[in-house]
């Protein structure tokens, strides 16, 4: 039974490579979509921020559901794989279609598809996804080695956002004699999109069908009279609210999806207009992060060994909102190298490092803890729900994800940036709006969610308490 605390590296690897197509999809999302439809099909920013986050906002919505009916869902294949089989086609086909709206749409057409393509796509990610991370909460007890499930996991979740990335920016967006700029060219858009889709498909079969000999020994859904539907999901969500320890965490999870809602969607803005990289350089910055997130995961478990989680997280969030505000404070206040400058890009290459490593620190530790509360959870309420727990969590990160999302749109349209320009041509008080914006000012936000997060209470000693009570009622039960 792979349950037991002892895991193989082929099983760990073959369950975290599916966190790829996650990692894809996030990152065309949140790097490509939106500056796609705003520089390069001229809808404003307004329209589409409320775009994404409309669609964010159903997909909070859509994944606690399909938490809830994972748990208990009872089939010859288990509780998860399932819903991970099945996520398969639409992902593919919604995920391209986003990508290539008819031509001739006016305002209100690029919205109304924009709006729609987006929650059927994040849907049908979520169908793969709210699954994936239940199973891996699934596949170990142990305290630490849960934390090495997640920092697998992870792993493959940033090499998904690396490669969109990098095969974006190095191979479908390079200047041309038609456009220097070649984000900018509309043609690109589909080709990539089916590249990208195609890429999530691969890695959602080999991920599903890797473990799909392992569903023998997964949990059994709780036999009982739970309701079903949206009634039963909104008093599992309410039951799991009840627990401190999970309140502290989706409460601080709101404050920080929000800041991580507006960076993403700003994130090419900031690069190509406020920073003004260059294609290779972005890639090299992506290249530096990269490492940076890498290096944190080597040392996370080890860290995790003296070092309680809640401990970790905070120190990693806390790091996470001064590094995102030095770089536009310093600028903006004239102790920050100008974009002509030589030593400028070595200096952001240094600062997205250490901000890597800081957040691998801070997400590793937020999935594994959040393993933890639904043990805690099984302890009072006799039931196994990592479904739940999972999708209330993403609930809270995508529905504050959907107002960053929406707050960066309204910054753009409230800046009047200039739609289509080259980099270099944006007056200087419209970049000084931009970075105030992105980095001081989302900075206080984030600080206010590790603030309350220091709420969070389960330690390692009632994690083990936890566990003990767990075996011993198991025990009793054969």
């Amino acid at each position: 039974m792979e349950t037991s605390t002892r895991l193989s590296w082929r099983t760990r690897l073959i369950y975290g490579v599916g966190r790829s197509a996650e990692g894809i999809k996030t990152r065309a999302f949140e790097f490509f979509l939106f500056f796609y439809y705003v520089q390069v099909l001229g809808l404003s920013g307004s329209l589409a921020g409320l775009a994404v986050g409309v669609a964010l906002i159903v997909d909070a919505v859509i994944d606690p559901l399909i938490g809830s009916y994972s748990d208990n869902l009872q089939s010859r294949y288990g509780r998860r794989h399932p819903l991970m089989y099945a996520s398969i086609p639409p992902l593919a086909i919604t995920f391209y279609f986003l990508f290539d709206p008819p031509e001739g749409l006016d305002a209100t057409g690029l919205f109304i598809w924009l709006t729609g393509f987006s929650i059927l796509s994040r849907g049908a990610i979520a169908l793969y996804h709210v699954p994936h991370l239940s199973l891996g909460a699934e596949l170990s007890s142990h305290y630490t080695e849960r934390s090495s499930i997640v920092a697998i996991r992870t792993v493959f979740g940033a090499l998904g956002s690396i490669g969109c990335l990098l095969v974006g920016m190095n191979y479908y967006f390079v200047p041309s004699a038609e456009f220097t700029n070649g984000q900018l060219d509309p043609t690109r858009y589909p080709p990539f999109a089916a590249a990208m889709a195609f890429a999530m498909v691969f890695v959602i079969g080999f991920s599903a069908f890797g473990t799909h000999r392992l569903i023998p020994g997964l949990s059994k859904p709780v036999q009982g009279d739970f309701g079903t539907g949206l009634v039963r999901m909104m008093r599992e969500m309410r039951q799991a609210l009840t627990n401190p320890s999970f309140r502290a965490l989706f409460v601080g999870l709101l404050f920080f999806y929000v800041v991580v809602g507006t960076h993403a969607t700003l994130q090419l803005h900031m690069s190509t207009y406020y920073w003004e990289m260059s294609p290779s350089q972005i890639s090299g910055y992506i290249i530096a992060a990269s490492v940076g997130f890498v290096a944190g995961l080597m040392v996370l478990r080890r860290t995790h060994d003296w070092i309680d989680k809640k401990q970790t997280y905070v120190i990693g969030a806390a790091m996470l909102v001064l590094l995102g505000a030095i770089g536009p404070a310093l600028r903006e206040i004239g102790y920050f190298p100008g974009n002509d400058h030589p030593i400028l890009f070595p200096i952001l290459l240094c600062l997205v490092f250490v901000s890597a490593f800081f957040a691998a620190l801070a997400g590793v530790s937020g999935g594994s803890m959040m393993a933890d509360i639904a043990d805690e959870h099984e302890l009072t309420s006799g039931r196994r729900q990592e479904g739940i727990f999972f999708g209330a969590a993403s609930f809270a990160g995508k529905s504050a994800s959907a107002f960053g999302h929406i707050l960066a749109g309204v910054a753009i349209d409230l800046i009047a940036f200039p739609v289509r320009a080259e980099p270099g041509s944006i007056p200087g008080e419209k970049l000084t709006e931009l970075g105030l914006f992105n980095g001081p000012m989302m900075a206080v936000v984030m600080a206010v969610g590790v603030l309350y997060f220091t709420r969070y209470d389960l330690t390692r000693e009632r994690h083990q308490e936890i566990q003990q009570t767990l075996r011993e009622r198991s025990d009793s039960r054969d």
